[in-house]
């Protein structure tokens, strides 16, 4: 999986708080523009650039949501495990899965890699691209800490042992 679709993936938990501080940051600056020091002019442009963002996050959400929606329940568990801070239930996951029908920690990664690969094809369908990742996100602060992450391998951490999910320490 590419990275920039790593970092859209780590970064969806998020979204909803990053949109709520938009909006207060939007419209604060519009209550305090006497103080701004900038003009009219360039205080609207401003807030209209910020506008863009926020609209741009709704639309990544809205985007990430519809490639949810096409996947079956174990697959979105097993994003859930890996992108969205679920890896507490990881363990009876792969508890049950092994009881059932032999999972082993190999299964799981293997059943990742294929995961990653599908959603991120299922990503560029819905317009999620590296160029639209770039234009609207990239400059953002949450997605440069997390694509600083994905980038240096940290994500990657993630093994078992002894049967027990353990990230380990770079």
């Amino acid at each position: 999986m590419e990275n920039y679709a790593k970092v859209m993936l780590y970064v969806y938990p998020f979204l909803k708080t990053v949109q709520k501080d938009y909006e207060g940051h939007i419209r604060n600056r519009a209550i305090l523009s006497h103080g701004s020091g900038m003009t009219a002019e360039r205080l609207a442009e401003y807030i209209a650039s910020e506008i863009i963002v926020k609209r741009s996050l709704e639309g990544l959400k809205e985007d990430l949501e519809k490639v949810f929606g096409r996947l079956q329940e174990r697959e979105n568990r097993l994003l859930s495990f890996r992108y969205f801070g679920k890896r507490k239930q990881l363990r009876e996951f792969l508890k049950n899965e092994s009881a059932k029908s032999g999972w082993s920690e190999r299964k799981y990664f293997r059943e990742q890699k294929r995961l990653g690969e599908k959603v991120s094809a299922m990503m560029r369908s819905v317009g999620l691209t590296e160029e639209r990742y770039e234009a609207e996100f990239a400059h953002l602060d949450i997605f440069r800490r997390i694509a600083r992450f994905v980038a240096e391998g940290r994500d990657e951490k993630v093994c078992l042992e002894e049967g027990r999910l353990a990230c380990a320490a770079k």
